[in-house]
């Protein structure tokens, strides 16, 4: 063992296991502008001054603990003729069936070492005891990956609350309109529907019923569409779709007429839709999303006007 290992090793011991006047004689080793870096949050000591202030605060806040060392290594690496490294770990503890306090601490520790006026000096210190939770392979204790994950989460939440609306969890009209701008819109058709005579099923049954149609619509909707397919609640009983990959106006009529007939079989098993009315066009190469909705909303109202549980096509 060489003489800093060694003289590391006792330094510790003195730290950890030693009386009080033990503790404050090992402050010898140091110089007067040495660096001491703890794990605490205000451990940062750039000055021999500093660090004697922090160990009589230190001393004070132990009280009756007495700590145990075991467990302990380190080793040495030359920087220059004068200035020596050493680095190594050890397990600190300390347990009292009479007292709450339980001390269980696996400290990791480098130490920086420079010959000066004929003597070894501590001029750089730092310890760190990493989180119990850090498990084996992470770079980071698991409490700062928990505020990591856990702000993710808050960020998606927000999001999703931002993107989204609350009752049907559909996409809303802000975010409907951010994704047409990037879809890619070859033989796409875009659909307006709303629900027939909403507001006599809220004045009739309720508000409660009401949510309720607007859910059994919006599962509808989902449900006939394909995953890369929009289904968006723009607001009040209004939906708007925007289906991709309909090739010919055959195809997109038989989507509307497929709507309409689950709508009509949801009527006969529960009741609480009175029906609803489909607008819809094929958007035209490079279109607005305001100039395509314009087109769908007019046919939207030929099928109010025209008796209302159909589908026009403009």
């Amino acid at each position: 063992m060489s003489e800093l290992v060694d003289l590391t090793k006792r330094l510790w011991t003195k730290y950890f296991v030693g009386e009080r006047d033990k503790i404050l004689e090992m402050l010898h080793l140091f110089q007067e502008n040495s660096v001491v870096i703890g794990t605490g949050k205000h451990e940062f000591h750039t000055s021999l001054e500093q660090f004697r202030e922090a160990i009589h605060v230190e001393l004070r806040q132990r009280g009756d603990i007495h700590f145990q060392l075991e467990d302990f290594y380190c080793d040495e690496m030359a920087l220059t003729q004068e200035v020596r490294l050493i680095y190594g770990r050890c397990h600190v503890f300390w347990r009292n069936v009479d007292q709450p306090t339980c001390i269980d601490m696996d400290c990791r520790f480098s130490v920086v070492f420079q010959w000066m006026d004929g003597d070894w000096k501590v001029v750089h210190i730092h310890l760190s005891v990493p989180s119990s939770d850090q498990l084996e392979g992470e770079s980071y204790p698991r409490t700062l990956l928990q505020q990591v994950e856990q702000a993710q989460q808050q960020i998606e939440s927000l999001t999703q609350l931002a993107e989204t609306d609350s009752l049907t969890n559909l996409i809303n009209y802000r975010s409907f309109q951010a994704r047409y701008e990037n879809m890619e819109k070859h033989n796409s058709w875009l659909y307006v529907i709303d629900i027939d005579n909403f507001k006599g099923i809220n004045d009739r049954y309720g508000h409660l019923s009401g949510n309720e149609a607007l859910l059994n619509l919006a599962n509808i909707l989902s449900s006939a569409v394909r995953g890369e397919d929009l289904v968006c609640r723009m607001g009040g009983d209004e939906f708007v779709l925007l289906c991709t990959g309909l090739c010919t106006s055959r195809a997109a009529i038989a989507l509307a007429n497929r709507l309409l007939e689950q709508v009509r079989r949801q009527m006969k098993d529960h009741g609480t839709l009175d029906g609803i009315s489909i607008g819809f066009t094929k958007i035209r190469e490079k279109e607005s999303l305001d100039s395509a909705f314009l087109r769908a909303d007019k046919a939207l109202y030929l099928s109010k006007t025209s008796g209302k549980n159909m589908a026009s096509m403009l």
